[in-house]
């Protein structure tokens, strides 16, 4: 008799270690960084437009824009995008949109988040990088 309890006590035990808890939930995501500014990368003809005073808005519909929070970031991940055939050499440029991150980021990714709404663009960045 005692040997065919044994094993029911060991694996209440064993439940009772777990704490209870699903071993399949998943882990709250973690929060991204707050970021002062947002920037993504988009075609430099885009600079003509904005130097010329026009409003410039991004559509995630038109177009994928990832989005950085420094645009150090958005110039080595376009670099990589270039090196590795998924986007064309030329003319792009890195650009600071209006909007806070959290209003205007969606997870695409580990670590990468994309442009979930229009945002305009609010200037250029001058980078020698």
């Amino acid at each position: 008799m005692k040997s065919r309890a044994l094993p029911g006590i060991m694996l209440v035990l064993l439940l009772a270690a777990c704490g209870g808890k699903n071993v399949s939930e998943e882990q709250a995501a973690p929060q991204a960084a707050p970021c002062p500014f947002v920037y993504v990368y988009a075609p430099g003809n885009y600079i003509i437009d904005i130097a010329g005073g026009a409003d410039v808005v991004l559509d995630p519909m038109a177009q994928d824009f990832p989005l950085f929070c420094a645009p150090t970031d958005a110039r080595a991940a376009l670099n990589a995008e270039i090196a590795a055939g998924r986007l064309p050499a030329g003319d792009w440029r890195i650009y600071r949109v209006e909007g806070q991150f959290d209003d205007l980021a969606q997870k695409s990714g580990p670590n990468q988040y994309t442009l979930k709404r229009m945002a305009p663009i609010v200037d250029w960045v001058t980078e020698n990088i």
